[in-house]
């Protein structure tokens, strides 16, 4: 997953304004030598990769003294759409999200995963993702979840099309909801 590493601002050549300059990569594969950046940012990134703590020690190695992480990632257990208990939608979205997220629990053991790294006094807090009454992000997720159904032989092009069809009416219609909990988990580097 993509990291954003922000360095130290540098005064630009007119007028003495200090712009951060942005870098995007892989963790894995970052060539940068060690205490460069002040900030390493992950924006829904740890819970896409297999070993989440790798990229965690990677950012420590790269950041000053000092320096900050920042993560903000879903707590995609908590990924809904349901209107009731037997909402059909929800398997869909389900069926994304198991197909999609790596680690959908990755939130809820951030703060550890931080301090393993070897971060201290991480402050995590939590921000909720809510769509209603009509559908952007969340209705294409549920897309996904219903062409993953299809895909792999779960529902048919019947099924598949008449669930696509309820999703998109309850949004034209003004009665869709969906709703993932975040949180994000600043720490330092000592």
């Amino acid at each position: 997953g993509p990291v954003a590493v922000l360095p130290r601002p540098r005064p630009r050549a007119r007028g003495g304004d200090r712009q951060p300059v942005v870098r995007r990569g892989r963790c894995a594969c970052a060539a940068v030598e060690d205490e460069t950046f002040d900030a390493v940012v992950f924006h829904t990134t740890l819970c896409h990769i297999p070993e989440p703590s790798t990229a965690l020690t990677e950012a420590r190695r790269v950041l000053r003294s000092g320096g900050r992480v920042i993560v903000f990632d879903g707590d995609y257990e908590t990924t809904t759409v349901a209107r009731g208990e037997t909402d059909p939608l929800q398997a869909c979205v389900r069926a994304a999200v198991l197909f999609l997220v790596h680690d959908r629990f990755l939130v809820r053991r951030l703060p550890a995963l931080v301090i393993d790294a070897g971060f201290e006094s991480p402050v995590l807090r939590s921000h909720g993702y809510v769509e209603a009454p009509t559908g952007g992000y969340m209705l294409s997720l549920l897309e996904r979840g219903i062409d993953v159904l299809g895909a792999d032989g779960t529902i048919g092009r019947e099924l598949a099309q008449a669930l696509n069809g309820e999703a998109r009416r309850r949004s034209d219609e003004r009665e869709f909801f969906g709703h993932i909990a975040y949180a994000s988990a600043i720490a330092a580097k000592p």
